[in-house]
């Protein structure tokens, strides 16, 4: 079924719980499975960008490492998270991109965007949506 599902997460309790769906439905398909965290601050001088990813890295390993991931599979990014995780998907070929969403009012969505309707509005693949 898939090949290769890119699983985009955050470092938070909720980016664990949609890991591990991911996780499960990678081993269903036996797929290779990508984690991707994108921080969104592209207009941040690139040293303080630097600064953030490796802050980060502790946090994101700490959810990875009980489903296996390695640093190898695992990317930290910097821009806008739902263009990066469509680049992201096309660039490592991924046939399935999966990332949580939290219930919001069509109105708020509106006013501040929306990382998973932007990348189901734009991946060229299949996009699973897990409620958070």
């Amino acid at each position: 079924m898939y090949k290769t599902i890119l699983c985009a997460i955050e470092a938070s309790q909720e980016g664990k719980m949609v890991l591990a769906k991911a996780s499960e439905l990678a081993k269903l398909c036996g797929a290779k499975l990508v984690v991707i965290h994108v921080l969104p601050y592209k207009l941040l001088p690139s040293d303080y960008q630097k600064t953030l990813k490796e802050e980060i890295i502790p946090k994101i390993e700490k959810i990875t490492a009980p489903f296996g991931i390695t640093r190898k599979t695992c990317h930290i990014k910097v821009g806008k998270p739902y263009e990066v995780i469509c680049k992201e998907a096309e660039r490592r070929k991924a046939d399935l991109v999966i990332l949580g969403t939290h219930s919001k009012k069509a109105l708020q969505a509106a006013i501040i965007g929306s990382t998973a309707t932007g990348v189901s509005n734009n991946a060229k693949c299949d996009v699973t949506l897990f409620r958070i």
